[in-house]
């Protein structure tokens, strides 16, 4: 599936932490949430996009962030927060940042398709969120990748659309992984699209298939948040995801046996057995002539 002259989308993402102050409510799982979303999209599912598409923004004020957002105009805008989160009296959804609160609708910009994934809280109260589990390393974008084009034809195809999602209903917490891992929710959503299986390869996965898989395994681990999208325009087809079937493996696969040393095992040489034979008859002999 190689399309010569193919007209290629602007692909942008913005990827941002906001843990809080130092002290009780910082969340220290944001940063692995961070580093897991982004090694989700440059990988092969994730559809193989270049890091210079990708904007991490660690903590950043309000001024600051609404002047990035404005001016991340692309064909398909991806947006991942993870940070605090809660819900007004009047059920207004609001993200925190260092100096404000904000509506998650802030997140939105002109491109004409955007989708929107926030791991936040919608509690009065903000206990832990955000999360994935260790993905795989992947190695720069260096050439040519089939799943990268797979993907700008699903920018391409789409019709215009935005879609915000939450990593939890009205009224739940969003809860860090017990491991260590990071937030339940964005732990359950890399691993949704590796259990999702298709007859052909490249085959998109859509958030809706993302998060319906992903309150499977939320609800199997006990815990009751259930994630949702909570505001849609148009028809955004563009995927969270593209199946494949195998993938290469992780650059750093298996710690464990990278510092171990290397052994090989003693070999003898062809005529050993002729040797050891002869050293045996030598060494009768010697006795014979002593005893004598």
């Amino acid at each position: 599936m190689h399309y010569t002259n193919q007209i290629e989308p602007v692909r942008k993402a913005l990827i941002i932490g906001s843990p809080g102050t130092e002290g009780v409510d910082y969340l220290y799982s944001a940063s692995t949430d961070i580093t897991n979303i982004k090694n989700h999209l440059l990988s092969s599912r994730g559809g193989k996009w270049r890091d210079n598409e990708i904007k991490v923004l660690w903590n950043p004020g309000i001024a600051e962030l609404a002047a990035i957002v404005e001016n991340a105009v692309a064909d398909y805008l991806f947006v991942y927060f993870a940070g605090h989160g809660y819900e007004t009296a009047s059920r207004e959804r609001r993200i925190c940042f260092n100096n404000a609160d904000v509506s998650d609708f802030f997140l939105l910009n002109s491109s004409p398709r955007q989708l929107v994934i926030i791991d936040a809280c919608r509690e009065k109260e903000y206990p832990a969120i955000s999360g994935i589990p260790g993905e795989e390393e992947w190695l720069p974008f260096d050439g040519y990748y089939p799943e990268r084009e797979a993907f700008d034809n699903y920018i391409l195809q789409s019709p215009v659309g935005k879609k915000i999602v939450h990593a939890t209903k009205s009224g739940f917490a969003s809860w860090e992984d017990v491991n260590g891992r990071g937030g339940v929710f964005t732990t359950s959503l890399i691993l949704s699209v590796r259990k999702i299986q298709y007859s052909v390869l490249y085959a998109p996965v859509s958030i809706e298939q993302s998060l319906k898989k992903a309150r499977k395994i939320i609800k199997q681990s006990g815990d009751e948040q259930e994630p949702e999208i909570v505001y849609s325009s148009g028809n955004l087809q563009v995927p969270f995801a593209v199946y494949i079937k195998s993938e290469a493996k992780a650059v750093y696969s298996n710690f464990s046996n990278h510092n171990k040393p290397r052994t090989v095992s003693r070999r003898e040489s062809s005529n050993s057995g002729a040797l050891a034979f002869c050293l045996i008859l030598l060494g009768i002999a010697l006795i014979a002539n002593i005893s004598d």
